[in-house]
């Protein structure tokens, strides 16, 4: 029998082997989400296209990185990241635990960009005028804007890759898992596995900004919605944290217990559930990174990752149960600094 429901369980209350399938399963859902959107791209534009998009994501590929050096290099620039910008982390606090040595290299360079930048940078205002939210609650506020346009992730991402060269980073990456599985504690695993999920997330910046790049906004929405709505990508990460948790049922319960510790739903976003009962439940998300990174600053983009949730979000629940019904009870814009980003309402339909 599942336990009851905790609407505000940390994740470092988790029992540790939960932590340490969470890792396992988001680590591997970096390579999958990756495979996704090869496949989907080169469908749509042909290998040579993918290939390139790839190459220019991940420049180590051109070294033969292996899917598992990829990810750790994602993880390392996610932990360089927040270093910069903690409140990225949803779920964890970076002073919770000690960040395991092997992910934490010299970044001297990498503090000296941001400093600069954000020297340069000024206050920053949108492209159609409108003065930027600073003081947002978000968890992924851009670190640098500058030229009205939302350049902090965009450079830092950039810089990060330009300072690989033609090697992976040397990481033991066989040592390091076996210290997930056997030596870290609950806090450090909890931390670890937020790192995983943002990185994990970071996969689809990638890919949605190469192909942008060369085709344009269209082809990138088309080819986002296909991934995660189509290819499934939505249904995988919601199974991430259904499988880790153990859930069995379908209702309402089941599905926020699913929701609760999916790396691409608590992982990147803050958020708030309340369950009304087994069959009726409500998660607000009271900060989002695509709403952080791209209001007054990419209204295209941002209607873009809205559309995915309004299509995804009632799929998630007929994942469970087909019977499960979905409504959005708040979209953005937001009314103020202060405002949720979004808020949902899931039902169960009567079964007689």
């Amino acid at each position: 029998m599942e336990a009851p429901f905790k609407p505000n369980l940390k994740a470092h209350e988790l029992p540790r082997e939960t932590l340490v399938d969470l890792w396992h399963r988001t680590t591997h859902a970096h390579t999958k989400l990756c495979e996704t959107w090869f496949a989907a791209v080169a469908e749509k534009c042909g290998a040579d296209v993918a290939d390139a998009v790839a190459l220019s994501g991940w420049p180590l590929r051109k070294a033969g990185a292996t899917p598992k050096e990829l990810f750790f290099d994602d993880l390392r620039f996610i932990v360089a990241a927040t270093e910069l910008q903690p409140d990225m982390l949803t779920v964890a606090d970076r002073d919770q635990a000690e960040t395991p040595e092997e992910l934490s290299g010299d970044r001297s360079w990498f503090h000296w960009l941001v400093s600069a930048s954000r020297l340069r940078g000024g206050k920053a205002r949108s492209r159609t005028g409108k003065p930027a939210w600073v003081g947002s609650p978000g968890r992924a506020r851009s670190f640098v804007r500058g030229k009205g346009i939302d350049l902090g992730f965009v450079v830092l991402l950039k810089a990060w890759q330009a300072s690989q060269g033609t090697h992976a980073s040397e990481i033991d990456t066989e040592a390091f898992e076996q210290k997930v599985s056997n030596h870290y504690d609950e806090k450090t695993l909890a931390l670890l596995w937020n790192y995983a999920a943002l990185a994990y997330m970071l996969t689809t910046d990638r890919w949605y900004t190469g192909v942008r790049k060369r085709y344009g906004d269209e082809v990138a929405q088309e080819l986002e919605k296909n991934v995660w709505i189509d290819r499934g990508a939505a249904e995988h990460d919601l199974s991430i944290g259904q499988e880790a948790m153990g859930v069995t049922g379908d209702d309402v319960e089941s599905l926020l217990r699913s929701f609760q510790f999916a790396p691409g739903e608590v992982g990147i976003l803050s958020v708030e559930f309340e369950l009304i009962d087994e069959n009726h439940g409500i998660m607000t998300h009271h900060a989002c990174p695509a709403l952080d990174r791209f209001e007054h600053f990419d209204d295209v983009r941002l209607k873009h990752c809205c559309d995915i949730c309004v299509a995804g979000m009632p799929i998630s629940g007929e994942m469970l149960n087909r019977k499960i019904e979905c409504k959005p009870l708040k979209l953005p814009p937001r009314v103020d600094a202060n405002d949720i980003a979004c808020r949902w309402e899931y039902r169960l339909r009567d079964q007689s």
